[in-house]
C-alpha cells in the first residue's frame, strides 16, 4: 500500500512538473515574439494568439483572444464559453485591453476547477510582459516625436505615443464597488439598492479619489450599524490598497458612504434626488425587484 502511495505521489509531482515547463516555455516563446524587432502591434498580438495556448494544461482545447484599444484579435477557434478566464493588459496605468483565455470544452472533473491556479499566475504575467513592451515601444516614440519637434508630438507617426491621463483609478474603484454590490447582505443589512455616484461613476476618479457610494436603506437603527461597520472595514482596508499600489495615503478610508431612506426618495431629498435623474444619475450596481421584497 505505500508503494502504491509513493508510486501515486511520484506521479502527481511529475505531472506537475511537466506543466511548470510548459509554461516556463510559453514564457520564454512570450518573450521570444516580444523581442522580434520592427513588428507591427497587430502581427505582434497574432504572434502571441499562437503562442498563449501552449502553456496552458489542455493545449488541444485552448483557445485565446487579445482586445486591445478597441480592436478584437481572436485564435481560429475561439469562442466564449463558460470556461474562461482574464487578464487586463495595463499600459501607463491605464487598462487598454485584456487577455481571455477559454476552453471549447467543459473538462472539470471531480469537482475540480478548470484552470489551475498556475495559469492565471501565467496569465497575468503574459499580460503585464505585452503591456510593458508596448509601454516601452510608445515611451521611446514619445521621447522622440518631443525631440523633433521640441514641444507638440508629431500628428502621424507609425508609432503612437503615450497619453497624460490614466483610467486605471476609476476603473480598479469600479471593480471594487461591483464587488461590494455582489458581496453585501441586502436582507441583513435591510437594503434595497446600492448606487454607484461621484468620480468613480462618471470615469475621472484618481489616486486621491474617494469611492462614492449610494445606499437605498430600510432597515432598523441595528441593521443600520452593523452596515456602517461592515463598509467601514472595506474602506479602510482600502485605503490601505491605494497607498500600497498607487502611493497615495486616503486618511479616514476610501469610501464615502451616502444613506437614504425611502422618504428621502419620495421627497426628492439630498443625494436621493440622484436616483432616476435625466441628469447626473446615481448607476445602479444592485437593485431589488419588488418581487423580491
Amino acid at each position: 500500500m505505500e508503494q502504491m502511495n509513493e508510486g501515486g505521489w511520484y506521479d502527481r509531482v511529475i505531472l506537475r512538473l511537466k506543466e511548470r515547463e510548459k509554461e516556463l516555455r510559453c514564457l520564454y516563446k512570450v518573450e521570444e515574439v516580444l523581442a522580434t524587432r520592427h513588428l507591427q502591434i497587430d502581427e505582434l498580438i497574432r504572434k502571441l494568439l499562437c503562442v498563449i495556448p501552449t502553456g496552458w494544461q489542455h493545449t488541444t482545447l485552448c483557445e485565446a483572444r487579445i482586445i486591445f484599444e478597441g480592436k478584437v484579435y481572436r485564435s481560429p477557434d475561439f469562442r466564449e464559453t463558460p470556461w474562461m478566464q482574464h487578464a487586463d493588459i495595463v499600459l501607463d496605468q491605464n487598462v487598454a485591453g485584456r487577455i481571455d483565455v477559454v476552453y471549447t470544452q467543459n473538462i472539470e472533473s471531480e469537482g475540480k476547477l478548470p484552470f489551475l491556479p498556475e495559469e492565471q499566475k501565467l496569465l497575468h504575467t503574459i499580460a503585464d510582459s505585452l503591456g510593458h513592451h508596448i509601454f516601452i515601444r510608445r515611451l521611446r516614440a514619445t521621447i522622440n516625436s518631443f525631440r523633433e519637434t521640441g514641444s507638440a508630438p508629431a500628428p502621424k507617426r507609425n508609432e503612437p505615443i503615450l497619453s497624460a491621463e490614466s483610467d486605471l483609478h476609476w476603473k480598479w474603484r469600479l471593480q471594487i464597488a461591483e464587488t461590494i454590490a455582489q458581496k453585501i447582505d441586502f436582507e441583513v443589512y435591510g437594503i434595497r439598492g446600492i448606487y454607484l455616484i461621484g468620480s468613480v461613476k462618471n470615469a475621472t476618479a484618481g489616486p486621491a479619489s474617494d469611492l462614492d457610494l449610494l445606499i437605498h436603506f430600510r432597515g432598523n437603527d441595528r441593521q443600520r450599524h452593523c452596515l456602517e461597520n461592515w463598509l467601514e472595514g472595506w474602506s479602510l482596508a482600502l485605503a490601505e490598497l491605494n497607498l500600497i499600489h498607487f502611493g497615495y495615503r486616503m486618511e479616514g478610508g476610501m469610501i464615502d458612504v451616502h444613506i437614504i431612506t425611502d422618504d428621502d426618495i419620495q421627497q426628492r431629498t439630498s443625494y436621493a434626488v440622484m436616483i432616476g435623474s435625466l441628469e447626473n444619475s446615481a448607476r445602479a450596481l444592485r437593485v431589488l425587484t419588488e418581487d423580491a421584497l
